[in-house]
């Protein structure tokens, strides 16, 4: 039995939410630098599939923090070929803190239900 399952399943997403906040972020600070390129952050599960375990002692490949970031190539704003737009970097950021909420709150409800029968079992 696995205990920490709840937690276990909405960890890649805590760290997916983490990673793409702090590439939103590096795309605000970077909005007046020339040349600069929006940066997105991507799953890839796909990688740490291709990854085999042999043996026993092996590590078995984790797909929890396997993400890729890449330049996307879209319209540029500016005469410097700077291609952030404040509003739309704005709008994924507010998006994304949402999401991370959303998955905070369900990792720690099930933290909450293990403590809970933690509990129970003392009495």
């Amino acid at each position: 039995m696995d205990l920490f399952k709840g937690v276990d399943k909405v960890m890649p997403h805590l760290n997916y939410t983490w990673k793409r906040h702090k590439v939103i972020l590096s795309n605000i600070a970077n909005a007046d630098t020339p040349n600069y390129r929006t940066k997105e952050v991507l799953f890839s599960r796909e990688e740490a599939g291709k990854l085999k375990t042999t043996r026993d002692k092996h590590i078995k490949p984790s797909s929890s923090e396997d993400f890729k970031v890449i330049e996307v190539r879209k319209r540029l704003v500016g005469n410097d070929l700077n291609d952030v737009s404040l509003e739309e970097e704005m709008s994924k950021l507010n998006q994304n803190r949402i999401a991370y909420e959303v998955y905070m709150k369900m990792a720690t409800g099930s933290l909450n239900e293990l403590n809970s029968i933690i509990k129970e079992g003392r009495q």
